[in-house]
């Protein structure tokens, strides 16, 4: 996928998204054996400056074993599991300026390069999910494609409502109270990546399926542009990089 020439304000998504999968490398660089999902929250926000983020677009997002993916948007009540080798551990990050924000995350394996089925394949969804994307696209059939590509694999998706939202700009009404505004929009059904939406593609969406195994879930977060003829990941050089991590 050739990076194309975009807009000054796609250009400055780009670039956040860039900075966001920096960060979210960076704060997993510093993980340690025995934190709590409270600990890496912690340590995310003081990893904003040094990125050059002042504020959130939503706040830090940290899941452990079983609750990776969990429905309830509400955290947990006291400390959690703690990390420890092997250990899945979802990241999910949106650090922002006053112009715009990165929304990115990750799933890891803690402690051992190797990846249990379940990550690998939620990598691969989410992949699917950035490859098939065109301006002849549905917002429906994102949900689709990354359900099929769920059930081909024996797999399930965990996120029954929605596997993403469209990424939205500061203009308009969204303009006050930026960029917690925007986050708020998202919400709206409108602006949804769920089953039953006919809207082709033509924008910037978050994509994150979340894939289960019965047992374990993993996910990975990315941003797509797309607008006619033009596609790209924001924040990539090309889609082979879709759910890694720099370094």
């Amino acid at each position: 996928m050739s990076r194309p020439e975009l807009p000054p304000v796609i250009a400055a998504f780009d670039d956040a998204q860039r900075r966001a999968i920096a960060m979210v490398a960076d704060v997993c660089g510093r993980l340690e054996a025995g934190m709590h999902a409270r600990d890496i929250v912690e340590l995310a926000e003081t990893r904003l400056g040094e990125h050059g983020f002042s504020t959130w677009y939503h706040p830090p997002e940290v899941e452990m074993g079983a609750d990776v993916g969990r429905a309830s948007p509400l955290p947990r009540i006291g400390k959690g599991p703690a990390l420890a080798a092997g250990s899945l551990i979802s990241i999910d990050l949106g650090p922002a300026t006053n112009d715009a924000y990165g929304d990115f995350g990750v799933t890891r394996c803690f402690g051992t390069a190797d990846e249990p089925f379940v990550l690998q394949q939620a990598r691969e969804c989410t992949r699917a999910a950035c490859g098939f994307a065109s301006r002849w696209k549905t917002c429906g059939e994102l949900y689709i494609v990354s359900q099929a590509w769920a059930c081909n694999q024996r797999l399930t998706l965990k996120n029954k409502n929605a596997v993403g939202h469209r990424v939205l700009p500061r203009e308009g009404l969204l303009a006050t109270g930026f960029p917690r505004s925007a986050h708020l929009a998202t919400l709206l059904p409108k602006n949804r990546l769920h089953r039953l939406h006919p809207v082709r593609l033509d924008g910037m969406f978050a994509v994150r399926p979340v894939v289960s195994d019965g047992t374990q879930s993993a996910a990975f977060e990315e941003m797509i542009y797309i607008h006619e003829d033009v596609k790209c990941v924001l924040g990539r050089a090309n889609l082979a990089e879709v759910g890694t991590l720099p370094g």
